[in-house]
């Protein structure tokens, strides 16, 4: 499927550069996890098919997009997604995201509800509990140490991959790793702060939601994914096959699993 890459410039020097994946009638915007970036998301714009647009962003510090001088938070990336959309002249947009990506979903639909007609969430969490908060913020401060950011890739590898994890000839698991190790502590470290604001955003009433679990996630597990489809009154609860990354190791099965939810919607006739 054909790829095209834009960038919108924002305050402080950052940018949010976008991808967009076919030319079809139905619009999705789809979040990237920690780490990674929008490219990630081709095999799924493959496997919806032709009927669908994926836009695609790169989240500050990620991929093409620049930091600029402020701290990322949920909020702020939020107000990126914002304009992108602005700069596409794009009123709303369904939304899917996944890890980091579904936590960022959750702040663009507590932000901007009138622009937001559905969102899938996908490998992710609604909140954290005091005990789970301070596991993340350790992990921060371990990847800002002298040599912590090596010392967790492995660690963060496996929760993505599992045992797929060693696999050095996965090229899904080599490239995840390259770009873990090139987004830098810091950048990890930021973002595993931003991800504790994820409870303080909400939509009232929330659009349709469809929550999708991996049936081997060792990084976001059942109970988690349970919990948050529990947390959103009306949301769908789906397994696929796959690990932490379902949506890119499992494309197609990923796309069968959430094409229903999507045919169900009645925003795509307004």
């Amino acid at each position: 499927m054909p790829e095209t890459l834009q960038m919108v410039p924002r305050a402080g020097g950052a940018t949010v550069a976008y991808r967009q994946f076919g030319h079809g009638p139905r619009l999705i915007t789809c979040l990237h996890s920690l780490a990674l970036d929008g490219s990630w998301y081709e095999p799924l714009a493959d496997a919806l098919g032709e009927g669908y647009c994926l836009l695609a962003p790169d989240f500050r510090g990620h991929g093409a997009s620049a930091r600029g001088d402020s701290t990322p938070t949920l909020g702020l990336i939020a107000q990126d997604v914002a304009a992108m959309w602005d700069a596409e002249n794009i009123e709303s947009s369904v939304i899917l995201g996944i890890s980091l990506g579904g936590m960022v979903a959750q702040a663009v639909t507590g932000s901007f509800p009138d622009r937001v007609p559905a969102q899938i969430l996908m490998a992710t969490r609604g909140a954290y509990d005091d005990a789970a908060a301070l596991g993340v913020l350790a992990r921060a401060a371990e990847v800002r140490a002298p040599d912590g950011l090596v010392q967790s890739a492995d660690v963060t590898m496996h929760r993505w991959f599992g045992n797929s994890s060693q696999n050095t000839a996965d090229p899904l698991v080599t490239r995840a790793r390259a770009q873990y190790l090139g987004a830098g502590g810091e950048t990890i470290a930021e973002y595993f702060q931003a991800m504790t604001q994820v409870g303080t955003f909400h939509a009232d009433p929330p659009p349709p939601t469809l929550v999708v679990g991996g049936d081997d996630d060792r990084s976001t597990p059942r109970a988690v994914i349970e919990q948050l489809a529990a947390s959103i009154p009306g949301a769908e609860l789906r397994f696929a096959h796959g690990g932490h990354l379902v949506a890119f190791e499992n494309p197609a099965e990923v796309a069968a699993t959430v094409l229903p939810f999507l045919d169900s919607l009645d925003c795509w006739t307004h």
